[in-house]
């Protein structure tokens, strides 16, 4: 059943290859929707897993479904499911339509072999096929702009992956490289240090941790809004998901808290979120702005991943989800606004509420997601975070982390609201301008992303347990 699971998007990326765009996208979502129903079907087994293939006497592939394949696994079926219906629309005015649709599939494969992967070498594979995959996603209109954008990705994921290959023949030489709960090791050796470390700055790469971060603000604005949604949704996170897997399944948190791996790490995330925000305060262009937000937020995850306890952890998987869930309707939005309107920056703002005001009210809801305002699902991965911190680390990291947090938090509100205001509230001199359509399936998208964070947010009482059940899968 689980090579099925990575089966099925390879056939639907062959599908894609027929020239009947509505025949394409019915396929695809029907496609999608047995993917999900699949994804349910196995989770209701339990722990599965395939036979171990070995390649060399060293070297196996293998996977394996757990509590935290399952959460990932489900979430990427989702996001591609919503996400269909909104390329089928924003595509339109977009070529080579096949070619797009094929790789976005091949992609989802690759994704999902990363959640499923039971030992390192199955996932440095299935890591560096993600970056190999999405890379024409970000080339795909060939333009100037697009090919520095999808060069620098490149360089800077297979630099990160050879960072982190380092660390894994290093590993290689004294421990399986099987993944196994709780970790291999009790005491660590500078060798093991050292190459955990490099695990860990390598992986980080595609979360965009610093000082391999640099992509992201090239590689997001060129790519298509459906590529780019998700790539900081959900492929960006594969990252992440690597790092879980190198402490919690390889290594050991036990034997790494402490230790100057995790200080380390930690000033990096912190560094990279302030960073982040400070710098989307300072970019006028709108998809640009929002790249440097993904920097950001997604460090939020590294930094549960980092602090090394249940709550801790806990904040981070929250914060996995909801900023999936956010950051794919915003970037969406931002695709409509462009597409409906042509407007690019934030000085284009003024009035936009009123010409496509179901749009910037999706845009306004997961705003206030990202932000971490109550009772959106951000609020609580950011409260756990700063538990976490408090709770799991000495002075002086146990300070200033809820500080950096507050920090984030105004800096994001700071780039994000202001424009929100001036689309809904212009001035009663602004000219009056006429409203645009909005086609259902762009709005429909929009509309179930910012519905899904607000709802989980409100049924925090049975989000955080079923995200608890899932952080004690992994501890």
């Amino acid at each position: 059943m689980l090579y099925l699971i990575l089966l099925l998007p390879l056939a639907m990326a062959a599908l894609s290859l027929i020239r009947n765009d509505r025949v394409r996208t019915v396929i695809l979502s029907v496609g999608q929707a047995l993917l999900l129903a699949l994804l349910i079907a196995a989770c209701t087994l339990g722990d599965t897993a395939t036979p171990v293939w070995h390649m060399t006497a060293d070297l196996t592939f293998s996977l394996r479904l757990d509590g935290l394949g399952r959460f990932f696994c489900l979430l990427t079926a989702v996001c591609w499911l919503l996400t269909i219906p909104y390329a089928s629309v924003y595509m339109t005015h977009e070529g080579h339509h096949p070619r797009f649709y094929a790789f976005l599939m091949l992609t989802e494969a690759a994704v999902l072999g990363a959640a499923l992967a039971a030992d390192l070498v199955t996932l440095y594979l299935f890591y560096e096929l993600t970056t190999l995959l999405s890379f024409p996603l970000v080339l795909h209109t060939q333009r100037p702009k697009a090919l520095l954008g999808a060069v620098k990705y490149l360089y800077y994921s297979v630099c990160g992956g050879f960072i982190a290959l380092f660390g894994v023949v290093l590993l290689a030489q004294q421990s399986s490289l099987a993944f196994l709960r709780g970790g291999y090791f009790q005491t660590l050796s500078p060798t093991l240090l050292a190459a955990s470390f490099l695990m860990l700055l390598g992986f980080g790469a595609k979360a965009g941790l610093y000082p391999l971060h640099n992509w992201l603000p090239s590689a997001h604005p060129v790519a298509p809004a459906p590529a780019h949604a998700l790539l900081s949704g959900i492929i960006a996170k594969v990252g992440a998901i690597a790092a879980i897997r190198v402490i919690y399944f390889t290594v050991g948190a036990e034997a790494l808290r402490g230790t100057w791996v995790q200080t380390v790490c930690i000033v990096l995330t912190l560094v990279t979120i302030f960073m982040g925000s400070f710098m989307g305060c300072t970019e006028n262009g709108l998809k640009k702005r929002l790249a440097y937000s993904s920097i950001s937020q997604i460090s939020y995850v590294l930094l549960g991943v980092f602090l090394m306890t249940p709550v801790g952890l806990l904040g981070g998987l929250l914060q996995l989800l909801f900023h999936a869930l956010a950051k794919i309707g915003v970037f969406q939005s931002a695709g409509s606004i462009i597409f409906l309107t042509g407007t690019e920056t934030i000085d284009g703002f003024p009035g936009l509420g009123r010409r496509i005001p179901v749009t910037m009210g999706c845009f306004a809801a997961l705003a206030l997601s990202l932000v971490g305002i109550p009772p959106f699902g951000g609020f609580f991965s950011k409260w756990y975070l700063a538990l976490g911190a408090l709770d799991g680390m000495s002075a002086p990291l146990c300070y200033i982390i809820p500080a950096v947090l507050l920090i984030s938090a105004l800096l994001t509100a700071a780039y994000l609201f202001p424009p929100l205001c001036r689309a809904f509230f212009p001035g009663q001199d602004f000219p009056a301008q006429s409203r645009v359509r909005e086609p259902l399936l762009l709005v429909l998208s929009l509309a179930l992303f910012a519905a899904a964070s607000l709802i989980l947010g409100l049924l925090s009482g049975i989000t955080v347990p079923v995200m608890e059940h899932i952080t004690g899968s992994i501890l």
